[in-house]
């Protein structure tokens, strides 16, 4: 028996976030309806319908919510609905005589889920953004250093689609309780913001240089980083307690009276110098086998395909596909 395999769930498509918080629910059970555009969305890029998460696990439903037919239609569908999931800008629902005192007057039940760019509330409200803005304003992107673009997993997936679930499971359990339904209002700016909290509380009080590359976790040291081996390809060093980093030294061939302290950070170029030459004088399988056995938190950077194929990542993908992750947490009902 899945967790949520009573859980009825209409899904207006759009993209980033919300189909992923949508599929994360049809992965544990939800039944999933997906309301969408009879006109396929312009991305800008070509969409392979194969690779797109937003249709895997669901019922589509193509419909023209700006018909009457339409947005009748889409009020059947609700009216026995548990969860409405939409990530629309502030006023497109309203405008579609959809929006949540509409739903709520058909179904009070219901959990209506909504997730945005901006605060709903805030001057920048309407305005268009995707997960690097998000990420810029919160902070994230200078922590990160933005020089390398992290691909969309902090404000889509992170700050949107974990946070709306979580929302979601939060005002169900207020449903059951009240027999009443609400709205979940889930913002993709909040969501990043609130993911760096550890990092704003250290900030606050002066535990955390606001620049990027210049703490233990951003890079800032030459034991928390990747290097680059001989074959081009790259290890990932975090080893950041005494034993961790003694047993990369050994891993590494280095005897500790080689090398200066690391407590003085005058040190760390040296240091980061030393690890970058050594790495580079084998490659990629040689680190990872010598590391496979010792405990110094280095791994190898694996490459998409090699992570769906390495024995112990490849058993997180779906038995019936190497594309598909294995939803979690895993539950097990007694």
């Amino acid at each position: 028996m899945s967790t949520l395999q009573d859980l009825k769930v209409v899904e207006f498509a759009t993209v980033g976030g919300v189909p992923h918080c949508a599929w994360l629910l049809a992965q544990h059970g939800a039944q999933v309806t997906r309301i969408m555009n009879p006109k396929p969305p312009d991305l800008g890029v070509p969409v392979t319908a194969a690779g797109d998460l937003g249709i895997w696990e669901r019922q589509l439903c193509p419909l023209d919510l700006k018909s009457d037919a339409g947005r009748n239609a889409a009020l059947d569908l609700i009216k026995t609905a548990d969860v409405l999931l939409e990530g629309f800008r502030p006023g497109v629902m309203e405008r579609l005589g959809l929006g949540p005192d509409v739903c709520h007057s058909v179904n009070t039940g219901l959990v209506y889920a909504r997730l945005v760019g901006w605060d709903r509330k805030g001057p920048w409200a309407k305005r268009a953004g995707h997960d690097i803005n998000y990420i810029a304003m919160s902070g994230a992107l200078h922590a990160m250093g933005s020089r390398d673009l992290p691909i969309n997993l902090v404000a889509d997936i992170g700050g949107g689609a974990l946070y709306m679930a979580f929302g979601i499971m939060a005002a169900i359990h207020h449903r059951n309780r009240t027999r009443q339904g609400s709205v979940v209002d889930t913002s993709m700016t909040a969501g990043s913001m609130h993911l760096m909290t550890n990092i704003f509380g250290r900030l606050g009080v002066q535990a955390w240089n606001d620049a990027p590359t210049s703490n233990v976790i951003d890079g800032g040291v030459p034991w928390y980083s990747c290097y680059e081996t001989a074959d081009n390809r790259h290890m990932a060093v975090g080893a950041i307690e005494t034993r961790f980093y003694e047993n990369l030294l050994a891993g590494l061939g280095f005897e500790t009276h080689e090398l200066p302290d690391r407590s003085e950070a005058r040190h760390w170029p040296g240091l980061a110098q030393s690890f970058s030459t050594r790495f580079k004088t084998a490659s990629l399988a040689h680190w990872s086998s010598v590391f496979e056995s010792i405990e110094a938190c280095v791994t190898p950077v694996l490459r998409l395909k090699e992570a769906r194929q390495h024995p112990v990542t490849g058993p997180l993908f779906q038995a019936n596909s190497a594309s598909v992750p294995k939803a979690v947490p895993y539950i097990t009902l007694k």
